[in-house]
């Protein structure tokens, strides 16, 4: 099926690696003229390097204004907007006790304020030419929140609230607003993760499909009985930003192998 990208252009903030470089990939190979974006320039050149001719870079911390201009006007003008940037200030192990306001402020920055500040920024030009697509990547946090980590679960549910409002918001201006939510997906992180379980869990020297298998069927559990690709995430985005998607808006759509327990 051609999703019918070509010729379409979008930024995909925090795209130096991991999931980001992933939905930027696949959209170039859509035809998308694609802007990468990341803090680490020479990261974020390697990705568009990798990509091809039509990528272009930008960059900027989005957990600042002065960032979030400088990723604008390098953007220009972009037909879609995916908000993939965030992280936690610090590590999703930390216990309640051990997030301190500093933290909380700086994560709702990461996430949230970070997402904002590109809508505002971009948002007008698609309203203007009359289509546009803003896809929130949140996480399975948002909607089934875990002991620790509370400020990325909290950022991240913040922004499938902002997903649905900005849809009621723009009405039927041509312009969607949507969110993917991914559950565990195997990045380099996850892979170093899933190394230090086998240590951790007394699980020998068994391999990492091994690992990932038990960890998807005894601590999580996913399921569908593994860990996530980057590339099904790039999937579920590329569908949401097709023209062929106009109907669909302010949804919420998990991309979790049925991690969460819940209808939504």
């Amino acid at each position: 099926m051609d999703l019918g990208l070509a010729g379409k252009r979008g930024l995909v903030t925090g795209s130096s690696s991991g999931i980001g470089a992933g939905i930027a990939r696949l959209l170039a190979a859509e035809g998308c003229a694609v802007v990468v974006h990341g803090r680490d320039a020479d990261k974020t050149r390697a990705v568009a390097a990798s990509i091809g001719g039509g990528a272009s870079v930008a960059i900027g911390d989005l957990s600042t204004n002065a960032g979030a201009d400088a990723v604008a006007a390098a953007a220009g003008d972009v037909d879609i907007l995916v908000n993939n940037a965030g992280g936690a200030v610090g590590t999703s192990a930390m216990h309640w006790t051990e997030v301190d306001e500093a933290g909380w402020e700086g994560t709702y920055q990461l996430n949230a304020i970070a997402a904002a500040r590109m809508i505002r920024r971009l948002l007008p030009a698609m309203q203007a030419k009359g289509w546009g697509r803003v896809i929130n990547v949140a996480s399975a946090a948002a909607t089934q929140p875990i002991a620790f980590g509370p400020d990325y679960g909290a950022a991240k549910a913040a922004m499938l609230n902002m997903t649905v409002s900005l849809a009621k918001a723009l009405g039927p201006c041509g312009v969607t607003a949507n969110s993917v939510s991914p559950g565990m997906i195997l990045t380099p992180a996850v892979e170093a993760w899933l190394g230090n379980l086998k240590r951790n869990m007394g699980w020998g020297d068994i391999s990492l499909e091994e690992a990932e298998t038990r960890a998807a069927r005894e601590l999580t559990p996913i399921p569908v009985g593994r860990i996530g690709r980057v590339e099904e995430i790039a999937h579920a985005v590329c569908m949401i930003a097709s023209p062929h998607a106009g109907y669909m808006t302010g949804a919420n759509i998990r991309v979790d192998g049925g991690q969460v327990q819940g209808v939504n």
